[in-house]
């Protein structure tokens, strides 16, 4: 009974690691540089990602003992892809990077990891409500740290 919501925490930290490096290369890939090596070798964009990685991996171990922590790894992965990536991408006419891995992996796997903590009775309303409003809180703060981006890029052309 347990393996399928342990598993269900790996696959979203590994979704969200994905996601990070999809946004890296994306980027990259925009300016010229397209090959994965050269992303992974260009070791800023993904040193600055290192605590984000710790993040998803924390919250994995973490897991169903405590899902009010681990459960912000699930609000994360619901709210950034629709905020992020679905509403920026309507709000520019234009796909953002990331959008894949925000889209077709967090997005599901998120899904289906409230519905696993739910049909397992893994959340109390406490914790639900809790890792859910921390997690979108965290999602909502890197919306407005890219629509602050977005402005200074606006701004400057």
């Amino acid at each position: 009974m347990m393996a399928t919501p342990i598993l269900i925490m790996w696959l979203l930290a590994i979704a969200l690691i994905l996601h990070v490096f999809e946004e890296v290369w994306v980027s990259e890939y925009k300016k010229g540089q397209v090959t994965w090596g050269t992303v992974i070798l260009n070791y800023a964009p993904i040193v600055e990602n290192i605590p984000i990685f710790i993040f998803a991996i924390v919250l994995a171990v973490i897991g169903w003992r405590s899902p009010m922590i681990s459960g912000i790894l699930l609000s994360v992965c619901l709210t950034h892809p629709l905020l992020d990536h679905v509403g920026l991408s309507i709000k520019t006419q234009s796909i953002r990077a990331g959008s894949l891995t925000a889209i077709f992996l967090m997005l599901p796997l998120s899904i289906w990891a409230y519905a696993v903590g739910y049909n397992n009775a893994l959340f109390q309303a406490p914790a639900l409500v809790i890792s859910g409003m921390t997690g979108l809180g965290i999602s909502i703060w890197l919306f407005w740290e890219v629509e602050k981006e977005l402005q200074q890029k606006s701004r400057s052309s």
